[in-house]
């Protein structure tokens, strides 16, 4: 049975909610873009980010180093082997009410891709980066908003059935109203697949 925890109370109002599908993670970000990571059986707190200052989570040689500012948060998720596996098993539960598309539907779950295999990723979207924090290591990459088309990270989704040999796939949607994907392997803008704005296929 489900019992109701208490946590502490932030300076805001929740604005955004994400809940792990396996272990006890809870984040939460609040209106004044205040990001908190919790162990919700231990009550405790994992990671915390302040996204609108500069952030000095992340350390290099043992020392803090500034970061650019992160500004207002777009989205707080999750991204491991569990949640891809959750993921192929909605799109399969989906699929199978659609008879015309089950032919298209896989019934295992592929192997993890060398890139995710044993790692959970805390993904943050903030308006001038995307930080990728691995809670194994607990360290983190940014991905500035220079590496991607100059363009805000406003939302993204994880490609769980993607066989590229660049690894995991990420498709965003930015302030231009164009989606791309990114390469988790390189790093690197990988192709644009439709444009909001123009509502065409781009493919490039």
């Amino acid at each position: 049975m489900l019992r109701l925890r208490a946590f502490r109370p932030t300076n805001d109002k929740i604005v955004k909610i994400q809940l792990h599908p396996k272990h006890p993670w809870l984040v939460t970000a609040d209106a004044s873009d205040h990001v908190s990571l919790w162990n919700w059986e231990r009550r405790q707190i994992i990671y915390e980010l302040k996204a609108g200052g500069v952030d000095e989570a992340f350390e290099s040689k043992g020392k803090p180093t500034e970061a650019i500012r992160g500004g207002s948060v777009k989205q707080v998720t999750f991204y491991d082997d569990d949640v891809r596996y959750w993921q192929l098993w909605r799109n399969r539960s989906a699929a199978s009410e659609a008879p015309a598309a089950v032919s298209n539907t896989t019934s295992a779950f592929n192997s993890p891709a060398p890139s995710t295999k044993g790692r959970h990723l805390l993904v943050i979207c903030c308006e001038n980066k995307a930080i990728f924090l691995d809670l194994v290591t607990m360290r983190g990459r940014d991905l500035l908003k220079q590496d991607l088309d100059n363009r805000s990270l406003l939302c993204m989704e994880f490609l769980c059935r993607s066989v590229s040999s660049d690894g995991p796939l990420v498709a965003y949607g930015g302030s231009d109203g164009v989606i791309r994907v990114l390469s988790m392997l390189s790093w690197k803008h990988h192709h644009q697949i439709f444009s909001c704005i123009a509502g065409k296929l781009l493919n490039q």
